[in-house]
C-alpha cells in the first residue's frame, strides 16, 4: 500500500477520491516532507504524528533517537519498515518526501511497562530490540559497566557487552528467539580487571502483534555466594581431616547422649566400623553403676561450667581392659539448651597400670612421705596431682592431702600465679629430667600466693614416655618477702629522681646512685664510679665538714660547674648515719637539681621588673601628657595669631615639633603599658606582614638580603593593625640596623598547635609563658645574620629607654612598645641571641577559632 501512494507522486492524500479511501482504511497513512515533518494524513496519523515535535516517523513510529537505518530518504531503497511500520520514497530516485503506511498497535517496545519496577532494582536489567540496539537498561546495568544511559541507549549491545561476550549472548538470543523460552546460566564476566560470576538470564519480549520484538536480559552477581560456598567446602575439608586423623578418640553426642558421630580412632578402638557404632550410648561399655554417675555428670553441663573430665575403664571385645580419660563440652544454643556434647579421649591405660605398680610399691615409703617436713608431691603427664603428702596440702591451703587429691584436672596448671613459670619449669624438666631450688609463685586454695623452691625430676616408663612428676616444695615466702623488699628499697634508691650519694667517715665516696652522677657530672661518669669522687668538693667544704664532725646535718644551695661550661643549681642535704651504738658511721648526701627553677624564678623576677616599669611609665606617660597638651595647645594658638615674618615664629614652630615628638614618646609609654586607644578587631595576619615586608625592603640598606616566609594559611588574630604593623616594623629595622655590613633576614609566619612553654634557653616577654592560653597560635619571627647580643644586654632590650644605639639614633623604646602591644594581644616574644651568631625574635600570638559555614558565633 505504501509503494501504490507513494506512485501517486506528491499530490497523494491531496484530494478526492484518495483522501476519503485514506480516512476509511484501519491503518495510519501519513505524507511527511523531506525533513520527515508530518504534512497531512488520516485519521490515526494525526492522531499519532500530527502533535509530535518535527522530525516525527523515526522517533514516534520505530521509538528511536536518531533516524532509521534505510530510511528511503538516505539511499536508493523504495521501501524500509518493520512488521508494524512501512516507508516508501516520494519522487523517484531522489525522494523528497515519504509515504508511511503503520499499524495501529504501538511499535517498538515501551519501556514505561517495566521501569517502575526495575529501576532500582539490584539485578542488571537490558531490553534490546531485534537488532541488538539497547532500548532499556536500569540503573544497576548502568552502574556495572560504568557507562551512562545516554551513552548506550540506541546503541549496540557490543558497546557495553564487548565483542566476545556480545557474540555468545548473540548465540544464544537466537536460540530464543528460535524457541520462545527463557533461558539461563551461570556466566563469569570481567569487570575492572575482576572476573565475577552471574545468572543470565535471557526473556523474549512480545510486542502488541504477537510477535517477539524485543530481549529482555537480566544479570544477577552470585560470586560472593560461589566464594561462601568454595570456603565452606574447604573449611569442611578441613575439619574432616583434623577430626579423622587426630590420634585422640572424638565423639559428638546428642543430647540424650546418643552417638552421632565418632572418628577413625574411636572406631579402631571399639573393633567396629564407624556407622556401626553411630546411635549407641555413651559409655554402653561401662559397667552401668559406674556410667550412670558419669552421664549425670554430663548431663549436668550448664553454659557457666560447660566442660567436665571423666575416666573409666572399659573392656573392648578382644577381652582387653582400657583405661580411658574424656573431655566432655557441652554446647549450647541461643536460648540455653544444649544442643550437643562434643567428647575427646584418650587411652591412658599404660598410665593407669604404672599408677597401680606405683601405689604397691609405696607403701614402705608412706611413713617418709607422710611425716615429712618438705611438701612431696606427684603429678601424672595430664598436671592432676596423685600424690600430696600433708605438708604439701598445708603450703596450698588444704585441710588435708586427701582433699588436695580430690581436685580434678590439670591443678598444676591451675595453682600457677605465673603460667611463664609453669612453661619454663616444664621446659627445663623436659632438657634436664631434673630440677634444683627452682622458683615458682602459686595461689592457695584461699587464694593467697605463695613462693615454692621446688626439686623436681620426671620418671618415664620402660619405654620412655614420661610417667609422672614427682618431687619436694618449700614455702619460702618469707625470704623472698625479704628480698623483695631490700630490692624495692634498691631500686627506689637508683630510680630516685633526686641524687643520692653515701659518704664515709672520712668523707670518700662509697656509693652514688645514676642521679647523683645525672645531677653533678651531667651523667658523664656510672653509678659509684672513681671519677665521681672529684665532684664531691663543691658539697663538702671546711665548714660543712666541720658541722658533720660534730654530728649535725648541713642543708644550702650549691652550684656546680658541669661540662661545656653549663652551670647548675642544686639544694643539698648532709645527714649523718650512726650505728646501734650512737658512732657516726657514714654520711648521707641528697641532692635535688633546682637549676631549671632558679632560670623560672629569674624569668618572672624579670616580667615582675617589666610589669613595674610598665605601670611606672603609663603614670608618667599620663602626667606628661597633661602638662604636654597645654604647652601644645598654648603654642599653636600664638603660632596663628602673629605674622609670618614674626622673629618669634621659628622659636615657636620649634617648641611645636618638640612638643609632637614628646606626644609620640608619650603614645610609645601608653602602648608599652597598654593604655593607649586602640582599635581592635579580626586581623588577617598574611596580608599585612607581607606589606610590611615589601615596606620594610624600601627602608633598609641594599646590601641586607630580606626573604619572606610567609604561610598562605588564613591566620587570623584580635588585634590593631597599626600596632602589629609597628610591631613587625620595629623587629625588621632593629634586624637591619643589626648587620651595618649587609647580611641575611628572614621574616616569618606560620601556626602552631599550642604556645611555648618554660624551658627554652631564651628571654621572654609579654605575658608569662605559663599564663599563655591553650590552643592554635601564630608564630610571627624576625631573624638576622648580625652581631647578636650578650645575655646581660638581652635580659634588658624591653626596658623603656634601654638602648645600645648612640645619641640621637634611638629612645630606647621600639621593644617597649612591643612587648606592650603583644602582652596586650594576649601573646609572648622569645629572643634568642649570642654573640656573632644573630638574632631571633619570635612573636606568638592566639589565633582566632575558624567558624564552620552556617555556624553562628
Amino acid at each position: 500500500m505504501a509503494v501504490t501512494l507513494a506512485s501517486e507522486g506528491e499530490a497523494v492524500l491531496g484530494g478526492e477520491p484518495s483522501r476519503t479511501l485514506a480516512e476509511g482504511l484501519a491503518f495510519g497513512v501519513a505524507v511527511l516532507d523531506g525533513g520527515r515533518r508530518f504534512l497531512r494524513g488520516n485519521a490515526l496519523a494525526r492522531e499519532r504524528l500530527g502533535a509530535a515535535a518535527a522530525p516525527a516517523c523515526h522517533g514516534v513510529l520505530y521509538g528511536r533517537a536518531e533516524p532509521c537505518p534505510g530510511c528511503p530518504l538516505d539511499g536508493p531503497g523504495e521501501v524500509a519498515g518493520t512488521e508494524l511500520v512501512a516507508c516508501a520514497g516520494l519522487g523517484g530516485p531522489r525522494p523528497t518526501g515519504i509515504v508511511s503506511v503503520f499499524s495501529p498497535a504501538q511499535a517498538g517496545f515501551d519501556a514505561a511497562r517495566l521501569a517502575g519496577i526495575l529501576e532500582y532494582a539490584l539485578t542488571a536489567v537490558f531490553v534490546v530490540d531485534r537488532a541488538f540496539r539497547l532500548i532499556y537498561l536500569n540503573e544497576a546495568f548502568e552502574r556495572l559497566h560504568g557507562i551512562r544511559r545516554e551513552n548506550l541507549l540506541g546503541q549496540s549491545l557490543a558497546v557495553a557487552a564487548g565483542p566476545v561476550n556480545f557474540a555468545r549472548f548473540k548465540k544464544e538470543v537466537q536460540e530464543v528467539l528460535r524457541s520462545g523460552q527463557v533461558s539461563e546460566e551461570e556466566i563469569r564476566l570481567t569487570f575492572d580487571g575482576r572476573e565475577r560470576s552471574f545468572m543470565a538470564a535471557r526473556i523474549p519480549l512480545a510486542g502488541p502483534a504477537g510477535g517477539i520484538d524485543a530481549i529482555c536480559g537480566m544479570l544477577t552477581e552470585i560470586t560472593a555466594h560461589r566464594q561462601a560456598e568454595r570456603e565452606l567446602d574447604a573449611t569442611r575439608r578441613r575439619y574432616q581431616a583434623i577430626v579423622e586423623d587426630q590420634s585422640e578418640l572424638v565423639v559428638r553426642l546428642d543430647p540424650k547422649l546418643g552417638r552421632v558421630f565418632v572418628n577413625r580412632a574411636a572406631a579402631r578402638l571399639a573393633g567396629k566400623p564407624p556407622e556401626a557404632v553411630l546411635g549407641g550410648l555413651f559409655l554402653e561399655s561401662v559397667p552401668e553403676e559406674e556410667a550412670e554417675p558419669l552421664r549425670r555428670r554430663i548431663l549436668a553441663l550448664t553454659p557457666r561450667a560447660p566442660t567436665t573430665d571423666i575416666r573409666h575403664r572399659v573392656r573392648l571385645p578382644g577381652g582387653n581392659e582400657h583405661y580411658l580419660t574424656w573431655t566432655v563440652r557441652a554446647i549450647f544454643d541461643e536460648t540455653g539448651q544444649v544442643g550437643e556434647y562434643q567428647a575427646t579421649g584418650r587411652d591412658i591405660t599404660a598410665y593407669w597400670r604404672m599408677e597401680r605398680k606405683l601405689v604397691k610399691s609405696e607403701a614402705k615409703y608412706r611413713d617418709i612421705f607422710e611425716n615429712s617436713a618438705e611438701g612431696i608431691f606427684q603429678f601424672d603427664p595430664s598436671g592432676a596431682m596423685v600424690a600430696c603428702n600433708p605438708a604439701l596440702a598445708r603450703i596450698l591451703g588444704y585441710p588435708s592431702a586427701d582433699e588436695a587429691l580430690l581436685e580434678q584436672g590439670d591443678l598444676f596448671y591451675r595453682i600457677q600465679a605465673r603460667q611463664d613459670d609453669r612453661l619454663e619449669f616444664l621446659r627445663l624438666l623436659a632438657q634436664h629430667g631434673r630440677l634444683f631450688d627452682f622458683e615458682m609463685q602459686v595461689v592457695r586454695r584461699d587464694g593467697r600466693a605463695v613462693w615454692l623452691s621446688v626439686n623436681a625430676r620426671a620418671v618415664l616408663d620402660e619405654e620412655g614416655r614420661l610417667s609422672r612428676v614427682e618431687g619436694a616444695a618449700r614455702d619460702i615466702t618469707d625470704r623472698k618477702r625479704a628480698e623483695d623488699e631490700r630490692m624495692l628499697l634498691v631500686s627506689a634508691v637508683d630510680q630516685s629522681a633526686e641524687g643520692l650519694a653515701i659518704v664515709s667517715r672520712d668523707f670518700k665516696l662509697e656509693y652514688a646512685n645514676p642521679a647523683f652522677a645525672q645531677i653533678v657530672a651531667g651523667g658523664q661518669s656510672p653509678s659509684g664510679g672513681p671519677d665521681l669522687g672529684s665532684y664531691l668538693t663543691p658539697f663538702l667544704g671546711e665548714s660543712v665538714r666541720k658541722m658533720l664532725a660534730l654530728g649535725l646535718r648541713w642543708s644550702g644551695r650549691v652550684r656546680l660547674s658541669r661540662g661545656e661550661g653549663e652551670e647548675a643549681a642544686t639544694d643539698t642535704l648532709i645527714s649523718p648515719v650512726r650505728d646501734a651504738s650512737g658512732q657516726i658511721v657514714n654520711h648521707i648526701l641528697l641532692v635535688r637539681d633546682i637549676t631549671y627553677e632558679t632560670g623560672l624564678e629569674k624569668r618572672l623576677r624579670q616580667v615582675e621588673k617589666l610589669e613595674a616599669i610598665g605601670v611606672l611609665a603609663g603614670g608618667v606617660a599620663h602626667d606628661f601628657n597633661n602638662l604636654l597638651t597645654p604647652i601644645l595647645l598654648n603654642t599653636e594658638m600664638i603660632l596663628a595669631d602673629i605674622p609670618w615674618r614674626d622673629p618669634l615664629r621659628k622659636p615657636l614652630a620649634d617648641v611645636v615639633r618638640a612638643s609632637e615628638r614628646a606626644r609620640d614618646l608619650v603614645r610609645q609609654l601608653l602602648t608599652f603599658s597598654r593604655q593607649g586607644e586602640l582599635t581592635v578587631g579580626p586581623l588577617p595576619l598574611s596580608p599585612l606582614v607581607k606589606e610590611t615586608v615589601k615596606l620594610a625592603q624600601g627602608m633598609v640598606d641594599a646590601r641586607v638580603d630580606i626573604r619572606p616566609q610567609v604561610s598562605e594559611l588564613a591566620l587570623t588574630i584580635l588585634a590593631d593593625p597599626a600596632q602589629i604593623h609597628q610591631v613587625l616594623m620595629n623587629l625588621c629595622l632593629n634586624a637591619a640596623q643589626a648587620m651595618p655590613e649587609g647580611g641575611v633576614m628572614e621574616v616569618g609566619l606560620a601556626a602552631v598547635p599550642e604556645p611555648p612553654r618554660p624551658g627554652a634557653a631564651c628571654i621572654a616577654a609579654g605575658l608569662p609563658l605559663t599564663n599563655l592560653a591553650e590552643g592554635p597560635y601564630a608564630r610571627l619571627w624576625v631573624a638576622d645574620t648580625g652581631h647578636g647580643m650578650p645575655p646581660d644586654i638581652a635580659e634588658r632590650i624591653f626596658e623603656p629607654f634601654f638602648t645600645t644605639k648612640r645619641p640621637g639614633q634611638g629612645t630606647g623604646m621600639g621593644l617597649a612598645a612591643v612587648h606592650g602591644i603583644v602582652k596586650g594581644c594576649g601573646g609572648a616574644v622569645l629572643v634568642t641571641s649570642a654573640v656573632g651568631k644573630g638574632s631571633l625574635f619570635e612573636v606568638y600570638l592566639p589565633l582566632i577559632p575558624r567558624l564552620e559555614p552556617g555556624t553562628i558565633r
